[in-house]
């Protein structure tokens, strides 16, 4: 596992599965830090050491309980539970979710800017490994280019794959260097969606590849390219006010956003069609639609949080469209 994620060949859907995995892991100390808990430094360090603990403890007291046979899925994921998420994980769990004293030290912590890229760190890795993934289908092309031998479904997916990854270094960019939140959505639901709506294109990527006619492959490479050009182009119109999460750092009303409030989302669903119309259908076209759907639900929350921050995006979004100017 670590040779392929090293050499760039990890697949997303697993990478994906892993951080949200670490995620569940780490969620006692999560909660902890978010409620600025004055225990959170005693939850992190057990939190840390919960694994070797239980592994420990199991073996020794109920070895029975980690036996593994080889090659057998079930047993691997039903250990990795048990040392993982066993008692002691859900006893400090159970502990954070009690009432406790704050720590003002931790409030002050969670208004920095240290904080906020801490935050977006797992973002960052993540494009920033889809930027590397491409390397070698870059480094292919462009050695057929150079030697004069591409046709032009190489020319035409060289320069699409050459827009994805430099979309995706601009968001790590972005996320290093963007304003403080001023304001923030309240709730799970948002937070959720917003998560739902950045990875749910990946379900597309795990069906099987459609056999497409020369022409057709083309018009998909190109979509994507356009689709992937705009988003780097309203991205960086957008620059340091760009989120993930439903949040309020800057109101951008200028270049693109004057002719749609966010024209993100429609240059992405360019993207998003591009690439439903490389894997098999109906299901590709079914995941592309819950795509569209997610970012309208999406777009809904993030204008909630504009508008609570900003008195002047009333009057911003009465006249401008959502995605589609003078249109949608």
């Amino acid at each position: 596992m670590l040779q392929s994620i090293l050499t760039g060949q990890a697949k997303a859907s697993i990478l994906l599965g892993l951080g949200l995995g670490l995620f569940l892991y780490l969620l006692p100390s999560v909660l902890s830090f978010l409620q600025r808990q004055k225990r959170f430094w005693t939850v992190l360090v057990l939190n840390l050491l919960l694994t070797f603990v239980q592994s420990w403890i199991f073996q020794k007291f109920f070895p029975s309980l980690t036996v593994m046979h080889p090659g057998s899925l079930a047993d691997t994921i039903r250990v990795s539970l048990l040392v993982n998420f066993g008692p002691g994980w859900l006893v400090l769990l159970f502990w954070v979710l009690r009432p406790g004293e704050n720590d003002p030290r931790l409030g002050n912590i969670q208004q920095s800017k240290f904080y906020d890229v801490i935050a977006g760190l797992p973002l960052m890795l993540w494009f920033g490994y889809g930027a590397f993934q491409l390397r070698p289908v870059l480094a292919h092309h462009g050695a057929l280019i150079a030697a004069g031998t591409a046709p032009l479904f190489i020319w035409v997916q060289f320069v699409s794959l050459l827009m994805v990854a430099a979309f995706d270094l601009l968001l790590v960019y972005l996320l290093m260097v963007r304003d403080k939140a001023k304001g923030k959505s309240k709730g799970v639901l948002p937070r959720f969606f917003g998560f739902l709506g950045t990875f749910m294109g990946l379900g597309i990527l795990q069906l099987p590849v459609a056999v497409l006619s020369l022409p057709m492959q083309i018009l998909a490479a190109a979509m994507i390219g356009v689709g992937s050009l705009g988003s780097f182009l309203v991205l960086w119109r957008l620059g340091k006010s760009f989120s993930i999460l439903p949040e309020a750092r800057k109101l951008v009303t200028g270049g693109p956003y004057a002719w749609a409030r966010h024209p993100l989302y429609s240059v992405e669903m360019i993207t998003v069609l591009g690439t439903a119309l490389q894997f098999q259908a109906p299901w590709a076209w079914l995941i592309a639609l819950v795509v569209v759907l997610l970012l309208w639900i999406r777009s809904h929350y993030e204008e909630q949080v504009l508008a609570e921050n900003f008195p002047e995006y009333d009057a911003y979004r009465a006249r401008t469209k959502r995605f589609i100017p003078k249109v949608l």
